[in-house]
């Protein structure tokens, strides 16, 4: 069973505050204030480079100020990737977690179906 996703609404896009490479498990935004803490106990997920080449998510488990700590990179079938100094950060909505849902929801009405 996969994890709860933490969200947030009116997240506002922001840059890397210096570049980062494939295994680096920290990543410094310019303004990471909008962007979900989790401190929820669930993890969020980023997208760094969006439409770019070396587009990458970004499985977060928690925020403080601007440095978020990885959970994993190359996350949602992407490939960890470096990333230059002020490259694209956003707050997304991953598949794992849609498909989750899709699973979730057809399970419950196929029991409730089923009268079990």
């Amino acid at each position: 069973m996969a994890e709860r996703r933490e969200f947030a609404g009116a997240v506002v896009s922001t840059t890397l505050n210096s570049s980062v490479i494939s295994s680096d498990t920290t990543i410094t935004v310019v303004d990471g204030s909008t962007f979900p803490t989790g401190n929820t106990g669930n993890p969020f997920v980023i997208v760094l480079s969006r439409g770019e080449a070396n587009e990458e998510k970004v499985l977060v488990n928690t925020r403080s100020s601007n440095i978020f700590y990885v959970s994993q990179r190359g996350y949602d079938g992407t490939i960890a990737n470096t990333h230059s100094n002020a490259a694209s950060v956003d707050h997304v909505l991953d598949a794992v977690a849609i498909q989750d849902m899709n699973r979730t929801t057809f399970d419950n009405e196929i029991n409730i179906w089923m009268a079990v």
